[in-house]
């Protein structure tokens, strides 16, 4: 009967026992849930450094065998004008900047007449006849990381070089071989202030495409892309099976210019014949 006395002392302890039961329940999944946030490890960061824009692209280089023609080139084509670097005798090439996004540039360069003597890097440039795409670089915190994840892809790290703080640009780069072609990147890490001192005045010519259109081994690369982790939204497949990289800027007054060139492939080999020609006076 709803009027006995030990119903209601049987249902009032059946639901406490209940309440208690609930209650502990959630305190146990609510400690499970702390255990699991605080010990689950935080997510790698990318060896590929994402600019704020979004982009990986460090820079870009476009080669020509005479920097003031192809500053002059340039601006004839874009209505941009380049900021020109001072000559510095102890480095092969001369070079002039312009700013293609949020910490980005594009790399003009040429031979630099202030350097006496044979250098590589200065015969190659000397073959360009006209302004050409030539390569491309991507950034990372960790360079050593990188390396390592290279190699384990199955390529190479070569041609590593450093430059010193004193030169205002400390820094440890190479290209990624065996061999070049600059389908890959080159990979830079900064070592200082240098980007945001050299880029914080200049105005944004923004990059509208920038593509790497490979032939038959385009499967190849975006496999080595995604395993280093290099976005690989810019590999396109080529028409021809030739491969080309392809930059358009959106310019202020010559609205889209697009540059595109066939990738160089270079071995040890076709350098040294380079600069037997140079040494010849055959460039």
């Amino acid at each position: 009967s709803s009027s006995n006395p030990n119903w209601s002392l049987i249902s009032f302890c059946l639901v406490a026992r209940f309440k208690t039961k609930t209650i502990s329940c959630l305190e146990s999944r609510a400690r499970d849930s702390t255990i699991m946030t605080t010990s689950s490890p935080p997510p790698p960061t990318p060896l590929v450094v994402i600019k704020a824009d979004g982009t990986q692209i460090d820079h870009i280089g476009l080669a020509c065998h005479d920097l003031e023609d192809g500053v002059r080139r340039f601006h004839d084509l874009t209505g941009i004008e380049p900021k020109t670097t001072e000559q510095q005798p102890t480095i092969p090439y001369w070079n002039a900047y312009v700013r293609i996004g949020d910490a980005s540039w594009l790399e003009i360069l040429g031979p630099n007449p202030s350097y006496k003597g044979l250098n590589p890097l200065k015969s190659l440039l000397k073959r360009f006849k006209e302004p050409t795409l030539w390569f491309w670089y991507v950034s990372t915190d960790d360079f050593d990381s990188l390396e390592k994840a290279i190699q384990t892809a199955g390529r190479s790290i070569e041609r590593k070089a450093e430059g010193a703080s004193n030169t205002g640009m400390a820094f440890v780069g190479a290209s990624i071989g065996p061999g070049f072609w600059p389908v890959y990147p080159n990979v830079i890490q900064w070592k200082g202030d240098f980007k945001e001192d050299h880029l914080k005045d200049m105005a944004i010519v923004p990059i509208e495409d920038f593509s790497v259109l490979v032939g038959h081994e385009l499967d190849t690369v975006k496999q080595f892309f995604e395993s280093v982790g290099i976005d690989g939204l810019c590999l396109q497949p080529s028409s021809d099976d030739k491969s080309y990289l392809s930059l358009t800027l959106k310019t202020p007054d010559k609205g889209s210019v697009t540059f595109k060139s066939e990738v160089d492939s270079l071995s040890s080999f076709t350098v040294l014949k380079i600069l037997l020609k140079d040494m010849m006076g055959c460039l």
